[in-house]
This record gives structure tokens, C-alpha cells and sequence, in this order.
């Protein structure tokens, strides 16, 4: 390949790259949304073993127009503890499933039982929604039609 040959292949490129880029909007002006907690519910029992279970359940929804082009969101959770600082993660948490709804029961974000005289919890992680208009060729989320939208839930009151 002759030296202006590569030259102008690395024009070409930088050029695709730069008009890929100005194709797609920015994150803030495309994605606007909210995520508040409708309710939450605590449930805890006595196994026959006398142990202890439990589990705290956030109802969360989405809200704000930067969801019209959403097909399907979820909600991976990254931290949670009581205000005693009680780590709430599951030993083994549970995949995150898509959910089409933004209220619906796929979103509900399961934990641990906090300590007894807890009165509120703090919950962070990222809010992904799938956007197909971004990489129109698939019909299934990819890194290029999926964004990520950091969260934090501070003070949440417990039941």
C-alpha cells in the first residue's frame, strides 16, 4: 500500500469515527429520567433450625420522558446498607432481568433484612435501559444500544 493510500484510509476512518459520534446524542440530553421508590416491604420469619430469615423488597419505578425510546430496562444493584451500616446484599444475588414495564415487578430490587432498629436504607447501582434505536440492526440489547445511568437511592424509609 503506497504511503497516500494510508493516509487517506486513516482520513476515512478518523472521519466514520467522528460522524458516528456526532450521530449518536449525548447521554444527558437523550436519557432523562427518574427512579423513585413506590413502596417497600420486609418480611422475616423463623426457620425450624431457629434461624433467621428475611428479605427487604423496594418497589422502584421509572419516571421522565428519557424513557419513550426505552424498549426495556433493569436495575443492577452494586451497594445497600441500613443506617446502622449493615451491608443488605444478597449472598447470591439474582440476575437482573429486562422488564418492559418501568414499574413493574422485574425492577424491584430484593435485599437482605436490615438490623432491627434500622429506620432507613441507601441503595446505589446502575439503571440500564436497552434503546434498539441505537444499533437498529439487532434485535436483542448490545453494549452499543444499552445505557448505563448510575443511581443512588439515599435514606429510603423502611415500613
Amino acid at each position: 500500500m503506497k504511503r497516500s493510500d494510508e493516509m487517506l484510509f486513516a482520513g476515512l476512518a478518523a472521519a466514520a469515527i467522528a460522524a458516528a459520534a456526532a450521530l449518536t446524542p449525548p447521554l444527558a440530553a437523550q436519557e432523562r429520567f427518574r427512579i423513585v421508590v413506590d413502596s417497600v416491604s420486609e418480611s422475616r420469619s423463623r426457620e425450624s433450625s431457629n434461624e433467621t430469615a428475611g428479605q427487604l423488597t423496594l418497589m422502584p419505578k421509572l419516571e421522565g420522558e428519557g424513557l419513550a425510546d426505552a424498549k426495556a430496562c433493569r436495575i443492577r444493584v452494586t451497594a445497600a446498607t441500613d443506617d446502622t451500616g449493615q451491608d443488605l446484599l444478597p449472598q447470591e444475588p439474582a440476575t437482573a432481568p429486562w422488564e418492559e414495564n418501568p414499574a413493574g415487578e422485574g425492577l424491584w430490587i430484593r435485599l437482605a433484612s436490615p438490623a432491627r432498629g434500622a429506620g432507613a436504607v441507601t441503595v446505589s447501582g446502575m439503571v440500564e435501559l436497552w434503546m434498539p434505536k441505537r444499533d437498529a440492526k439487532r434485535a436483542f440489547p448490545t453494549k452499543k444500544s444499552v445505557v448505563s445511568v448510575p443511581f443512588e437511592l439515599k435514606d429510603v424509609p423502611l415500613p
